[in-house]
């Protein structure tokens, strides 16, 4: 297996690969201090048999599910690599986290949890972003994210609705974005799925992207 390049931080650890290939950073327990905000992805059934009725409808609510949980978070891989290269570039880091959490269990919680980046228009602009989150804060949303960085989606979410919201009450446009990242990203998807992650139960508040998750061994 590659070796990794450890280095402890304040919120974590940094694990990188060498030659610059990639890395990302491994925070346990995510979220004591301000907790952790996802929209949890759910279902409502509207059907009368009497009308030949029967329809599903999307619907997001507000969750703290992963709070305490560990994060993968700031994932980057050399632009330079081809798609087999990235792949076994994902899987060394994501086995490199694996290995640390298994030798510091007592400080992780149940699940292994990674955000993806929401779709967004070439002109970098988020459909999900326009239909939900603007709404309440009509602000530019890169530039609060420079300034709160992994803070921002908590205090995002302080300014949303707590009720289950209906996905199409949104628009089509951010339908078609939610649980949906860019082209590099959803490349990874195979990679994680095999290394255990489950499709996405929960989506980014800001941007509707994907949040994957998968369970850690107990004990």
């Amino acid at each position: 297996m590659t070796e990794l390049i450890v280095q402890t931080l304040d919120e974590g650890v940094a694990l990188s690969l060498p030659e610059g290939r990639g890395g990302l950073t491994l925070v346990p327990r995510r979220g004591q201090v301000l907790p952790l905000y996802h929209f949890r992805l759910g279902r409502v059934v509207h059907a009368a048999q009497e009308l030949g009725l029967f329809r599903v409808q999307q619907t997001l609510l507000l969750s703290n599910d992963h709070t305490g949980d560990t994060e993968l978070t700031g994932l980057w891989l050399d632009e330079r690599l081809d798609d087999a290269e990235r792949s076994l570039a994902l899987e060394a880091l994501v086995q490199g986290a694996r290995q640390w959490i298994a030798r510091h269990r007592e400080a992780c919680g149940d699940w292994l949890v990674l955000e993806l980046p929401g779709w967004r228009r070439p002109d970098g602009s988020s459909p999900f972003w326009e239909a939900l989150g603007a709404r309440f804060y009509p602000h530019d949303a890169a530039a609060a994210q420079a300034r709160w960085g992994s803070a921002w989606c908590s205090h995002l979410a302080a300014l949303l609705p707590r009720q289950t919201l209906y996905l199409s009450f949104l628009g089509e446009a951010a339908q078609q974005a939610c649980a949906q990242t860019d082209a590099a990203h959803a490349a990874l998807l195979p990679t994680l799925q095999r290394l255990g992650f489950l499709p996405p139960l929960q989506v980014r508040i800001d941007d509707g992207g994907p949040v994957l998750s998968c369970p850690l061994p107990r004990g």
